[in-house]
This record gives structure tokens, C-alpha cells and sequence, in this order.
């Protein structure tokens, strides 16, 4: 019996095993079969669009931060974006040529060299050339002229904007100008914000300031544009006699009258006064002291300070020497009565006059000056007569020669021995004296000297505006006694410069020109 049992219960295990086969293959089929439909119904299923977000709610708003976070540049070369696009690279931009050309004349801090290239740069210049010459021709009939009158008497010196010679006023830190290595001699500064919006058909600047140059031998210019005028500047040279363009009123200029000139450029403020643009400009040195007979002893021809009382003295010294005090073949016909008179008078106006330039010598160098002093000795110059001989022509044509005796201050233009010397070199120190300050000379003295100057101003008018040869004018400034300019043979300075220059502020090649 144990053996059959034995066999019995491995038939039953054989028997469970093929039970528990069949049932994972039944399992295994039915699993196949699900998936297969599961995915036989995927892909019958319509597409649905998927469902709107649904905005957050106020609760759970995001709070960003208020600074952008930093994001990394990532430079992709133009042709890997063609490999990746499939098309060909785009071309950068082309900047405007305006800007290009802009940038070629204005550099920047931080660009090296000019972006635009020679080529571009003439032809905006073209351009710029041609629509400024275009607005200055249009504004023709509008275009105006500004006399540069001089203010006489001064009104403030502190506030004037406009003046000719003396000192510039450059900006601060600004250097005196150089022209081939040598200082330039200092014409005139002009005030941009008086000049009308019209002026130069309306091109230039209206701010800051124009302070014009030239060269002390040639006409060479320079002309700066000085956008906030400082202190005054000295001339950094000394200004020679006879050199450059220096040329003091009448026999100052040359011969021993020469020394006695002051070696300087006066400084005269000036009103900027609209004029017709027709206007010839003015030219020509005026003769502003008449030649009708006078005495210096008049105090409006009084020294005004030992440098001219010293003067005056030097040239009666240097003139004492032309009283007739030997008889000579010059006396004519007259008698030899007249003649011997005529020598004794002159020889003790000699010694008397030297009397006094010798008083006059050792005062200067240990007295303070003093009017009183000056009137003393006019007055006592005044007191002595001398002598001449004059040849008198009758009616009939026949001549007479006659004595004739006259206070040693008075002029006659028949009969003259220093006097009129003595009132060009006064003319010339006055009129530097009254620049400095016109409390410098007497009531009597500037009742004389300002009329005579304000009639020389207007014959030796400086002016701005206008054209020559189709470019503005910056400045025309004519030989002058009274600013002791003298151009060549009496002519007139020109300085010019081309409209699109103007335009653009460039008074780098401003000309200048000698016209009649």
C-alpha cells in the first residue's frame, strides 16, 4: 500500500503543474488582447483641443523680482544660422551716412578711429556745402551788416561783449594762439548772443564769443570760438615799432617821432549798429586833426602824467635847434633890423626853454605828477615868444618878408615849430590813457579828444556781415589811426570763411585778404 501511495500523489502534482500552465497562458492571452484594443481605440480617438489655463488665483499670485535677471549674451555666427535656417545670412545694417560723416569730423572717447571713411565724410561735406550756400543766398535780401561802432564815451567796461585790440578773453586753460610757431597778434573779439538771428544769413554760432587773430607779417588768420570768455590775457610778446600791422596815427609811424609812439593796440568797446549790407565798407586812414591855428596852452592840450609831460618836453628840446638864431640866406629881402630882432628873440627863447625842459627832467624823476604842475608849465612856455621871418605875397604877385613873433605853444600852418608835433604825439597817449579809463584826462581834454575820435570812428568803420566773393564775412577792419592799424598801402582787412564751415562751426579755415 505505501507504494501505491507514493505513486499517486506525483500524479497528482504532475497534474496541478499543467492546471497552473494553462492558467498563466489564459492570463498571459487575455492581457495581449486588452492592450491590443486599448491601443486599436487610441488611435481611432478624434483630436480635442486641450482645455484653457485657468488663471492663478489672487492668492497664489507669483511675485516677480523687480530687476531682470542678468542674462547671458550668446553671439550665433550669421552662418550657423543659415545652416540651421536654411537661408542665407542677413547683412548688418548700413548706418545713416549723416552719422557716419558726423562721426568722422567729431570724435568720440573710447572710438579710436573714425567710422566713416574719407569718401563718405566730401560727400555730407558737399552736401552741407551746398544747402548752406543755398540759405545764405536765400537770405540776400534779409542780409544785414553791423557796424562796429565804438562806444565814445565808454558806457561799462566790466559787461562789454564786443571790442577791437587790447585783450582777449579766452576760456579758461586756453592757450594764445600760435600761427607757424610764432604768438598771434589779437584783433577784435565779437559777442555771438548780440549778433541778429539774420547775420550771415542765419548760419553761425549765437552763443560765446569770436576772437579773431592774424599773423604779425601776412595775412593769416585765426579765428576761435570761445564758448565762455574768461579773465583777459596779455599779448605773451612785445610789440616792436614798424612790426606787422602796427601803425600809430600820422608822423608816429616813422621818423624821430617814431620813439614817442605807444608801442600797443588800444582797446576800444564797441556797439554792434545794423547798417545797409549795400554800404560800401569803409577804407582809407582819416587826417581827424585840422590844421586851423591853435595853443596848446589851452588846457584841453595839457600833459595828463609825466609820461607825456617828459615827452613834450623832449621833442621842444629836439626842435629848439630849428629857431632862427644866426642870420641865414632864408630870410630874403627882409631887413637886416628884422633879421637881428628875429636872432635875439629866438636866442633867449632858446635858453628860457631849455630852463624848463631841464626843470621838467628833474622833477619827473622825484615828484609825484601833478595837473598844477603841467598848467604852471604850459603857462610859463606860453610866456615865451620866438620869431620868424614869414614871406608875404602881395596882390600884385610881389613878395614881402616881414617879422613876426608868436607865443612858443601857439601852431600856425604858416608858421610852426614843435607845436604840432607835440599834439599828434598827445593825440596817440590819450587816446591809451582814455581806453584804460577816462578819468585819466581833464573835462577840457575829452571835450576836445572824444569828438575828434567819434569823427574818425565813423570814416575807419569796422564791420561784420555781408559777403565777398559768395562767402560771409566775419570781419572787415580798415586801416585805422585810431586803433593804430595800418593794412599796407591804407587798405582793409577781409576775413572771411565758406557758409558750410560757418554752419558747422568750423572756423578752422577762416581766410583773410587785403581789399581797397
Amino acid at each position: 500500500m505505501a507504494p501505491i501511495r507514493r505513486g499517486g500523489a506525483r500524479l497528482w502534482s504532475d497534474a496541478m503543474n499543467e492546471v497552473e500552465l494553462a492558467a498563466l497562458m489564459l492570463a498571459a492571452a487575455m492581457l495581449l488582447g486588452i492592450a491590443l484594443a486599448l491601443a486599436i481605440w487610441r488611435a481611432r480617438r478624434p483630436v480635442t483641443s486641450p482645455p484653457a489655463l485657468r488663471a492663478p488665483r489672487e492668492t497664489h499670485r507669483l511675485k516677480l523680482p523687480r530687476r531682470a535677471p542678468e542674462v547671458a549674451e550668446i553671439e550665433i555666427a550669421p552662418s550657423r544660422l543659415a545652416r540651421v535656417s536654411g537661408k542665407a545670412p542677413l547683412e548688418p545694417p548700413r548706418e545713416p551716412m549723416l552719422d557716419r560723416a558726423f562721426a568722422a569730423e567729431t570724435p568720440v572717447e573710447g572710438i579710436a578711429e573714425p567710422i566713416a571713411t574719407e569718401a563718405a565724410s566730401q560727400t555730407i561735406r558737399a552736401e552741407v556745402e551746398k544747402v548752406a550756400a543755398e540759405a545764405f543766398v536765400d537770405a540776400g535780401a534779409a542780409a544785414v551788416t553791423l557796424h562796429l561802432v565804438p562806444q565814445i564815451p565808454p558806457r561799462d567796461a566790466i559787461s562789454t561783449n564786443s571790442w577791437l585790440g587790447g585783450r582777449p578773453r579766452l576760456a579758461t586753460g586756453m592757450a594764445w594762439p600760435l600761427i607757424d610757431g610764432q604768438p598771434a597778434d589779437f584783433l577784435a573779439q565779437i559777442g555771438c548772443a548780440d549778433l541778429p538771428r539774420n547775420l550771415w544769413g542765419g548760419l553761425g554760432p549765437r552763443h560765446g564769443a569770436l576772437a579773431i587773430f592774424i599773423h604779425r607779417h601776412r595775412p593769416d588768420v585765426r579765428v576761435l570760438h570761445v564758448g565762455e570768455p574768461g579773465a583777459p590775457l596779455a599779448p605773451p610778446y612785445a610789440l616792436n615799432l614798424g612790426e606787422g600791422w602796427f601803425g600809430p596815427y600820422g608822423d608816429l609811424a616813422g621818423g624821430d617821432l617814431a620813439s614817442f609812439a605807444v608801442r600797443a593796440f588800444p582797446q576800444w568797446p564797441v556797439d554792434l549798429v545794423e547798417a545797409n549790407a549795400a554800404d560800401p565798407l569803409p577804407s582809407g586812414m582819416a587826417d581827424g586833426l585840422d590844421t586851423h591855428g591853435y595853443d596848446i596852452a589851452d588846457p584841453a592840450f595839457h600833459p595828463f602824467d609825466w609820461g607825456s609831460l617828459t615827452a613834450m618836453a623832449a621833442i621842444l628840446e629836439s626842435r629848439l635847434g630849428r629857431l632862427l638864431t644866426e642870420p641865414a640866406a632864408d630870410c630874403g629881402a627882409a631887413s637886416a633890423d628884422a633879421i637881428e630882432r628875429c636872432v635875439a628873440i629866438n636866442r633867449e627863447a632858446r635858453e628860457r626853454a631849455a630852463e624848463i625842459v631841464g626843470i621838467i627832467h628833474d622833477s619827473a624823476v622825484r615828484d609825484p605828477f601833478s595837473p598844477g604842475d603841467a598848467t604852471a608849465v604850459m603857462a610859463a612856455l606860453h610866456a615865451i615868444p620866438w620869431a620868424t621871418i614869414a614871406r608875404k605875397t602881395s596882390a600884385d604877385g610881389s613878395e614881402t618878408f616881414e617879422l613876426e613873433t608868436l607865443p612858443l605853444t601857439t601852431h600856425r600852418a604858416d608858421a610852426d615849430l614843435w607845436v604840432r608835433d607835440y599834439r599828434t604825439m598827445l593825440f596817440d597817449r590819450a587816446k591809451h590813457a582814455w581806453c584804460a579809463d577816462p578819468a585819466n584826462l581833464s573835462a577840457p581834454a575829452r571835450a576836445y579828444f572824444e569828438p575828434l575820435w567819434q569823427r574818425l570812428a565813423m570814416r575807419e568803420m569796422a564791420s561784420v556781415g555781408g559777403e565777398r566773393d559768395g562767402e560771409p564775412i566775419l570781419l572787415a577792419l580798415p586801416t585805422s589811426g585810431l586803433m593804430s592799424r595800418r593794412f599796407g598801402d591804407d587798405r582793409t582787412l577781409l576775413v572771411t570763411i565758406a557758409g558750410a564751415d560757418l554752419a558747422i562751426g568750423d572756423f578752422a579755415k577762416a581766410r583773410a585778404q587785403l581789399v581797397r
